[in-house]
């Protein structure tokens, strides 16, 4: 639903469409003579399954390879796109075909020479909904999850669609040009009786940010970051919602924002409203956040959770992204870079989704961090808007990452570690911290780290200590090199990201040069 005209759908609530990524496995996948869609005399009425001989390389366990290569199956580029029916008639060719079963169209093109019912049975299918010849020999099979990277997005009804005269129109069918990419945003919603969701596409790996607003109970502003740009979504909605929201959930591989908002009366709308879609930041560079507590952390750090007055802002910075608080000590304004870091790595009850939370090393003449450490629930500090430059779309290619951080430089790794772990194209192998300390006592996280690890063995962690009683150690050649070494079927580490002081990162970088990783391989955080 991409503009105020159209109804709701009656009876069950639409949900999202939901994509099983495809196994690596064959075990968890069904034979391939039960994925494809044959003709009425097929296995369900008990009659023998015509079957084609596949061509050598086109196996089931091909197909499994191509599916977990990365490779763009459903020619979206990542995004989920609805598709009308009108559209679907389109995709009808041998060289571009697409179906729909049960509601949902996948891109089966590059599927077709693996169908063990040969070319001409899943051509049947074509451009059209498929889902009662597919019922009609095995409904049982399941489908999402053979041909999940094929998924293009949910089959539309056909629409008479007007958008609004500032938003910009672009055939999502299509892969995006460089332009596209860059201004495009999508919207969509669904509905329940008692909830809207608010659905904002960018496009994959795209790693946005959002800056949410209230105004009023019908009013609210989304603000997208992609890269450098924003782009604002006023909303003008068809009756008031509760505030703050039920749940926001931003997916950095996917693109995909979803706002779970809560009616204020549970009762279906007759359309979610109206949406004016602009290219501008938002108005104000600095906001205002209440301090909802601060506690020690260990004896020099504390932890600090913020949250907007009265709740009106709801701010997601972006994977790698950093803010300035800024507060006035002894008449003078003073801006220091941090970056928030998820509230289950913290102690404080008080920290929560809903808040902006941070560790934050005290220096003994660090003029804000001191003034920071001392504040009372219920203080006032300014935030700016997300600041950064980090690309997760440069890691896409590489499965074996090393991250090094150095005291306090671990607050933007933590902020990689989640969404590389549970990147689903070119899975992860390997995600390695070095984490450079002083002493025992001035380590984050330890036991949290070692939690992490213990849940997925992809992930490890190494303290290096400056100033151990035994082996004490500092970032050199000797320590990182084994790191670009292949040995046996262990692939080396081909990107590295650092966060450190100034010394911490040059020097770390002059060892990479080295070592031969080039410089597009590494990405120096900055403060």
């Amino acid at each position: 639903m991409s503009d105020s005209t159209l109804k709701p759908p009656t009876g069950t609530p639409l949900k999202p469409p939901v994509v099983v990524a495809l196994a690596a496995h064959a075990s968890n996948l069904q034979p391939p003579s039960t994925a494809a869609l044959k003709p009425n005399s097929g296995s369900a009425t008990g009659n023998p399954r015509n079957k084609c001989a596949l061509k050598p390389g086109y196996s089931l366990m091909s197909w499994i390879k191509l599916c977990n290569s990365g490779a763009d199956l459903s020619g979206t580029q990542g995004r989920v796109v609805p598709v009308t029916r009108n559209e679907l008639v389109l995709h009808n060719k041998v060289t571009d075909a697409w179906m729909a079963i049960r509601g949902k169209v996948f891109n089966v093109t590059r599927y077709i020479d693996f169908h063990p019912g040969g070319v001409e049975e899943i051509m049947r299918g074509a451009g059209r909904d498929a889902t009662k010849l597919f019922d009609e020999v095995h409904a049982w099979v399941n489908y999402p999850q053979l041909l999940g990277k094929c998924y293009v997005g949910p089959l539309k009804e056909n629409a008479s669609v007007s958008a609004p005269s500032t938003a910009t129109i672009v055939d999502f069918a299509k892969p995006p040009t460089k332009a596209t990419e860059e201004l495009v945003t999508r919207f969509d919603w669904i509905q329940q009786r008692s909830e809207i969701t608010l659905y904002l596409y960018t496009r994959r790996n795209a790693n946005p940010g959002l800056f949410l607003r209230r105004i009023n109970g019908e009013q609210l502003s989304a603000s997208v970051l992609l890269g450098n740009k924003w782009h604002v979504f006023d909303f003008q909605l068809s009756a008031s919602i509760v505030w703050p929201p039920k749940s926001v959930q931003i997916g950095s591989e996917s693109g995909k924002i979803e706002i779970m908002l809560t009616k204020e009366e549970s009762a279906p709308w007759p359309n979610y409203g109206t949406y004016v879609l602009r290219q501008d930041p938002p108005s104000d560079e600095f906001h205002d956040y209440a301090v909802v507590s601060c506690s020690d952390f260990n004896h020099d750090s504390f932890e600090l959770c913020l949250q907007s007055f009265e709740q009106k802002i709801l701010m997601r910075l972006p994977v790698g992204y950093h803010l300035d608080i800024e507060a006035s000590v002894n008449g003078e304004d003073i801006q220091r870079s941090y970056t928030p870091i998820s509230y289950t790595y913290l102690s404080s009850s008080s920290a929560c989704e809903l808040s902006l939370n941070f560790l934050i090393k005290r220096y003994e003449n660090g003029n804000l961090s001191s003034h920071l450490h001392k504040l009372q629930p219920g203080a006032s500090l300014r935030l700016s808007l997300p600041r950064g430059n980090f690309q997760l779309s440069k890691l896409a290619a590489h499965r074996n990452i090393l991250l090094l951080s150095a005291g306090s430089g671990l607050t933007p790794i933590l902020s990689l570690l989640q969404p590389l772990l549970k990147r689903n194209t070119n899975r992860i192998e390997r995600l390695h911290l070095l984490c450079f300390n002083k002493t025992e006592s001035d380590i984050w996280l330890k036991n949290k780290l070692s939690d992490l690890h213990v849940k997925d063995e992809r992930f490890t962690c190494q303290h290096v200590l400056s100033q151990a009683i035994e082996q004490s150690q500092r970032i050199s050649l000797k320590l990182l090199s084994p790191f670009f070494k292949n040995e046996g079927n262990i692939d080396k580490f081909t990107y590295v990201t650092i966060c450190g002081p100034t010394g911490f990162n040059s020097a770390a970088n002059e060892i990479l040069a080295d070592l031969g990783v080039e410089s597009n391989n590494i990405h120096v955080f900055q403060g």
